[in-house]
């Protein structure tokens, strides 16, 4: 299974998008939705007036659907 594949999971959907830097130093998190996937890429959108990240899977550590409660709001993330 190729990773674009994996991915096709989450699309449409409100994910948290984890990344390490090249260096391997540093990490971040991007929340958005998962837009589009492409050869090695994936598209995030993030907010109302759509600001969008565009990631280099090679850079992915992690990727989830974003945490909701019982009642279908977002919970607080920690990590």
């Amino acid at each position: 299974m190729m990773i674009e594949e994996a991915f096709a999971r989450y699309l449409g959907q409100e994910v948290l998008v984890y990344t390490v830097s090249q260096g391997g130093s540093l990490s971040s998190v991007i929340d958005g939705t998962l837009e589009e996937i492409g050869d090695g890429w994936v598209r995030v959108t993030q907010g109302d007036d759509r600001n969008e990240s565009i990631v280099n899977t090679a850079n992915i550590i992690r990727i989830r659907e974003y945490p909701r409660n019982k009642n279908g709001k977002k919970k607080m993330v920690f990590d």
